[in-house]
């Protein structure tokens, strides 16, 4: 990106002595001087002229700042799709928005671990706007700030008395966000993943696995569904050890508040409406999955 230096104001400093005898023309002549080093000096403090003329006659041209790029990134990314719609939409370096927002020090600040963590959750979506001067690290900057300001405003004291941690809030915030369509359903998904640690059962939270194949849109064959990952919650009991994805406030403030229901099972309706069936046995969990089958074949 180019960039371009920043001008500084120039002050028109009086130094003259006042001289009796001046005749009208010089005094007229003074005052035109006065007036066209005023304007020079204004020119160059405002930093609206340059010295590029037209070629031909020299005369001065107006220039300005483009205006800066609206870069929006939706809730529920993945940081990979971020630096893909860095690279699409601006002039920044997409890899080095990965390379600033990989495992580190700083997410492992952020995330109160012990081993480094990448900034993945941390990245709120949102709009930025991305001028001449942004950089890359102000982009990440910008937006782990847009995060610490919801975060902020969220109550965690019942994520406290489950002994989970903000961090802990976060991942949960993470599979909500990819999870959920309608906004109604979050704090009742909140509720089962809540229920199920509680329980001390798999989550089975398929958005964990897409998650750790890298693909959000990969089938979920047998074999995919069995993948050695500490991100398969299909397999391993508890909370991944990650956010899967940057979610909005209507995810963080869900997992922060889960609904107060025994609901231990849901499963998408697909029936187009981008909801799910809640359940709190598991024989009326089949029962739902069968319903979502024969609405799946009825499409």
């Amino acid at each position: 990106m180019s960039r371009r230096g920043r001008s500084r104001p120039v002050r028109a400093r009086s130094s003259g002595r006042a001289a009796g005898g001046w005749g009208g023309r010089s005094t007229i002549w003074v005052l035109l001087l006065v007036v066209l080093v005023v304007a020079a000096g204004w020119g160059l403090a405002s930093g609206a002229f340059t010295d590029a003329g037209d070629g031909e006659s020299g005369a001065a041209t107006t220039t300005a700042d483009p205006p800066p790029v609206p870069l929006t990134f939706p809730e529920g990314l993945r940081r990979e799709e971020m630096a893909a719609r860095i690279a699409a939409e601006t002039d920044l370096d997409a890899q080095a928005y990965l390379d600033a927002t990989e495992p580190g020090p700083r997410g492992r600040r952020l995330a109160g671990a012990k081993a480094p963590r990448s900034l993945e959750g941390f990245l709120f979506p949102a709009t930025y706007q991305i001028g001449m001067r942004t950089t890359v690290g102000d982009l990440v900057a910008a937006q782990i700030g847009a995060y610490q300001a919801r975060r902020t405003a969220i109550n965690y004291r019942y994520a406290r008395s489950k002994n989970l941690t903000e961090y802990d809030v976060l991942i949960i915030a993470s599979m909500i966000e990819r999870e959920v369509r309608v906004d109604s359903e979050r704090r009742k998904v909140a509720a089962v993943i809540y229920n199920r640690l509680r329980a001390g059962v798999p989550l089975g939270i398929d958005a964990t696995v897409l998650y750790a194949l890298g693909d959000w849109e990969a089938p979920l064959t047998a074999s995919k569904l069995r993948i050695d990952s500490p991100y398969n919650t299909r397999r391993f009991r508890g909370l991944p050890p990650g956010p899967i994805a940057n979610p909005g406030e209507l995810s963080l403030r869900a997992a922060a508040n889960p609904a107060r229901t025994g609901l231990l099972y849901y499963v998408a309706r697909d029936d187009g409406t981008g909801r799910h069936h809640f359940s709190t046995r598991e024989e009326q969990f089949e029962r739902d999955v069968q319903r979502s089958r024969e609405s799946a074949e009825g499409r």
